[in-house]
């Protein structure tokens, strides 16, 4: 094993996208590397399995504060006795990180895990970004938009890396022999920037012709009870689910008959991906990271954010045309190779 001492930064290990990847990759750089551990910043529940043999550290056990500066000196005094090679996440903690690593003899590699134009929400933490990831030593990226929003100095030490799929070999094309029912399914976040207005609103519309159609919208979020309550308003309530977060998704959103999403911007979607993978035909807004997996007609529908209409329109085509929806959820089980475990982790190898 090589020698060399890796710290993976996060700020939890709860449920999420980022979470996945540190997980997965924690995993796989200890078969590689003697010293593995992940610095964690919140002292929350852990989600995800990790490696026995993986320290976890967990910043606010050992300073008792929620003062960013006086956990920002213990994580550079910490980070400097115990680390060669530091992978942060999220853009916040990618700052954060690069301020308290500033002038130490360490490797410093910053995944950015979400629209860069977008995230963080205020501009001067975008600046103060944008500037600091100058000096980290590689950048990863998870679009090809993402990627060219940024500056040339950047891109030259960018990589872009997308997601794993968490799809089985087995569970590949699992929707394809499914035995359906009349369901729209959502999975993901019910929050401001996943648009979930935007899909209810389709739905009304696409429900006055397929008035047998249900909406089942999986996931948490701040809007769940407000578009609990817009669906009472609209007479559309017993037609609507939000059974919040769930185990086990995959058999569950398998015997849909379309899978949308309706996103004002993303990183890469966890939640597509799977959708994809298993064999769903997708409708998903036009954004960064939906534009890298679906080729428009091919594997899925791309619409315009916030159009409505348009979003109704192709859920009426998918709902009218099953051969059509079996051809674009069978071209969509071909990521399922190239989005595996293994091909993205020997990505990540590769930084080092």
């Amino acid at each position: 094993m090589k020698k060399k001492r890796i710290m993976i930064v996060g700020l939890t290990l709860g449920f999420g996208g980022a979470e996945r990847v540190i997980s997965i990759l924690s995993k796989a750089l200890k078969s590689k590397y003697e010293n593995v551990e992940l610095l964690l910043y919140f002292d929350k529940e852990i989600c995800y399995e990790i490696d026995p043999d993986v320290k976890i550290t967990i910043v606010e056990q050992h300073t008792h504060t929620e003062n960013k500066l006086r956990n920002l000196f213990w994580m550079r005094n910490y980070i400097k006795k115990n680390a060669d090679i530091v992978i942060s996440f999220l853009a916040p903690l990618n700052i954060l990180v690069l301020v308290a690593t500033a002038g130490l003899k360490v490797e410093k590699i910053v995944a950015d895990r979400n629209d860069p134009r977008r995230k963080p929400s205020h501009l001067i933490l975008r600046k103060l970004r944008n500037f600091l990831y100058c000096f980290a030593d590689k950048i990863v990226v998870q679009t090809k938009g993402n990627y060219a929003y940024f500056s040339k100095v950047i891109q030259q030490k960018a990589k872009i890396i997308y997601n794993p799929t968490s799809v089985k070999k087995e569970e590949k094309g699992i929707a394809l022999q499914t035995e359906k029912e009349n369901i729209v399914v959502s999975v993901g976040r019910i929050i401001e920037e996943k648009n979930p207005y935007m899909l209810l609103e389709a739905f009304i519309q696409f429900h006055k012709k397929f008035p047998e159609y249900k909406l089942i919208m999986y996931g948490e979020g701040n809007l769940r009870p407000v578009i609990s309550k817009m669906a009472k308003e609209q007479g559309v309530a017993e037609f609507v689910e939000l059974p919040g977060t769930v185990k086990d998704i995959i058999p569950k959103i398998a015997k849909a008959k379309m899978f949308v999403m309706t996103s004002n911007f993303e990183g890469m979607p966890n939640a597509l991906i799977e959708a994809m993978c298993i064999g769903l035909p997708c409708i998903c807004t036009r954004v960064s990271g939906t534009r890298d997996l679906i080729k428009q007609g091919e594997n899925g529908i791309l619409v315009k954010v916030g159009d409505v209409k348009a979003c109704c329109k192709a859920m009426e085509t998918l709902a009218k045309n099953e051969k059509l929806a079996s051809q674009l959820g069978r071209k969509a089980t071909q990521l399922t190779e190239n989005l595996s475990e293994e091909n993205i982790v020997k990505q990540w190898i590769e930084l080092f």
